[in-house]
């Protein structure tokens, strides 16, 4: 279960942005909890008693009092929490940059926007272990082992960085719904690739760190490549 705080003074966006975010947890099959507090003092005295926040959004203006100065506080005090910076102006955007957000968004927010940070927020927290439910059993193996799936006639055949290799009778379809949103992306019909092991992006193929080749659909490639810069960006953050 992850713990989300909202903090703002507007009650309806908070509202608008709660049902949002409980809409978008579900649909990666991850609970959450959502509290709003309308200011900082209110979020900061939740904290200080103990309450639990893995993801905060903070609202950076409250009239005259910034939110960016409890952003600056939060992170003097070390607190182990993911910070997404909201705010109506850009103005902002450069002195937020100094708490090390996840994110900055301007608002109005597009929920499209709010997707890319759930995306983020996952990845982050998501297991180094990859677990998939096949008929043979639970395959149980480290993320970065896996290079990518391959499926054919109902039989989905997965490629390790160790040149191994395992088969089950499966569909993409089932396999996508067990994978980590982020990591693995659909380069083909047939095929889905892990992010990390991208090396080179061709117009009609991808090459791998392991220097295998995989076809890719000509028009997926702007798909490819703006996953492929999400998730090297999650990376350095």
């Amino acid at each position: 279960m992850h713990e989300i705080i909202i903090c703002g003074d507007d009650s309806a966006f908070a509202s608008a942005l709660s049902s949002t975010l409980s809409r978008s947890f579900g649909a990666r099959d991850a609970a959450c909890h959502i509290t709003w507090y309308h200011d900082p003092a209110q979020t900061l005295s939740a904290l200080k008693r103990g309450q639990r926040c893995d993801l905060l959004f903070q609202d950076i203006l409250f009239g005259e009092e910034k939110g960016i100065r409890f952003a600056k506080l939060l992170r003097e005090r070390k607190w182990d929490l993911d910070l997404v910076l909201m705010s109506s102006s850009e103005r902002y955007a450069v002195d937020g940059y100094d708490v090390r957000p996840l994110h900055y968004l301007l608002k109005p927010l597009r929920e499209h926007q709010l997707e890319d940070v759930l995306d983020q927020f996952l990845e982050r927290h998501a297991p180094h272990i990859l677990s998939l439910t096949t008929p043979l059993g639970e395959v149980r193996l480290p993320i970065a082992d896996a290079l990518y799936f391959e499926v054919y006639n109902h039989v989905v055949e997965l490629h390790r960085r160790d040149g191994s290799e395992s088969s089950w009778r499966g569909t993409l379809q089932e396999l996508e719904r067990q994978l980590h949103a982020g990591r693995f992306v659909r380069v083909h019909r047939s095929y889905l690739v892990n992010l990390e092991h991208i090396s080179v992006l061709g117009r009609d193929k991808l090459k791998l760190i392991s220097g295998d080749m995989v076809p890719m659909g000509r028009s997926d490639f702007s798909g490819i490549q703006m996953a492929l810069a999400a998730f090297d960006r999650r990376r350095s953050l």
